[in-house]
C-alpha cells in the first residue's frame, strides 16, 4: 500500500500503487495539456473527493474508486447541461462516486 498526499486532504492517503500511478498520469496529463492551474485544480478536486471517501468509512483508495473519482471531477461542465439522458448518467455517475466505484 502506498500512501499519497493531496491537496484537499490533510493527510496522507493509503491508496494502491496502480491508483497511485493513474493521478500521477492525470496529473502530468493535465499540466501538459491544460497548464499548472487546472493541475492543481484537478489535485484539489480529488483530494476533496478522497477526504470525504475516508471520512465516510473507506479505508484506502483502489484504481477502480481513483478511476471513478478523476472521471467525476474531470467532467467537463457543458456535460452537467446534457439532456435528460445526460443527466441521468450523470445522476448514476455521482452514485458510483459516492460509493467509491463499482466492486
Amino acid at each position: 500500500m502506498e500512501h499519497i498526499t493531496v491537496a484537499g486532504s490533510p493527510e496522507p492517503v493509503p491508496t494502491s500503487p496502480v491508483a497511485e500511478k493513474l493521478l500521477r498520469e492525470r496529473l502530468e496529463t493535465a499540466r501538459e495539456k491544460r497548464g499548472a492551474e487546472a493541475a492543481d485544480r484537478l489535485e484539489t478536486l480529488v483530494g476533496e473527493r478522497i477526504a470525504t471517501l475516508l471520512g465516510g468509512g473507506m479505508p484506502s483508495i483502489d484504481l477502480a474508486t481513483m478511476r471513478s473519482i478523476v472521471d467525476f471531477v474531470e467532467t467537463p461542465a457543458e456535460e452537467e447541461e446534457a439532456s435528460g439522458l445526460g443527466r441521468a448518467l450523470q445522476g448514476v455517475k455521482e452514485k458510483l462516486a459516492q460509493r467509491g466505484g463499482m466492486r
